[in-house]
């Protein structure tokens, strides 16, 4: 998909799961972009490590 990346379950509870909320509105959520800190790409591949 091109104009956005679908919001999956197994996302969401990764990024629940670092500290993050993600607030979607109604049932089928879509992401237009997503800006990555490089903070939270060395928390993301530490967690991925375990």
């Amino acid at each position: 998909m091109i104009a956005g990346l679908k919001v999956e379950e197994e996302i969401i509870r990764d990024l629940e799961r670092l500290g993050i909320k993600l607030c979607i509105r109604g049932q089928h959520g879509y992401w237009a972009s997503l800006r990555i800190e490089p903070d939270l790409i060395s928390r993301i591949k530490e967690a991925q490590k375990e």
